[in-house]
């Protein structure tokens, strides 16, 4: 992940945007690989929440793990696995995989919309 102290904004909302992401598709994929295990239930990492926690709270530094649920390991946002108590519908967590694939590959596209600016400003303009 990107120092959010040296980025501009915009990158690193992004770069924030795209490991939660990839935070979540390993939360779904596991949820599948685990359908046919007894008493196990779907869980799910709400992104728009946590990425609301990062934005109100990204000057504050470190979030503190105040809940075994909370997940640790190097992201400065507060990242919540909720276990959801549901079983785990094959169909529905393919929807779920495939929306975020789709949500991830466009924040890629504008990441890369936005470094491409940054280097025609650098290039001044185009010259």
């Amino acid at each position: 992940m990107l120092g959010s102290k040296t980025v501009e904004p915009v990158i690193a909302l992004l770069d924030k945007a795209l490991g939660l992401r990839s935070r979540r598709q390993e939360i779904i994929a596991g949820n599948l690989a685990n359908i046919d295990t007894p008493n196990y239930s779907r869980k799910e990492l709400d992104f728009e929440a946590t990425l609301a926690s990062y934005l109100t709270t990204r000057g504050a530094g470190q979030l503190a793990q105040t809940d075994p649920r909370h997940l640790g390991g190097g992201g400065d946002w507060g990242q919540t696995l909720e276990d959801t108590d549901a079983d785990v519908d094959i169909d529905r967590e393919m929807v779920r995989l495939t929306q975020n694939t789709l949500q991830y590959q466009a924040t890629v596209q504008m990441l890369i919309r936005k470094l491409d600016s940054l280097k025609t400003a650098l290039d001044g303009g185009g010259k």
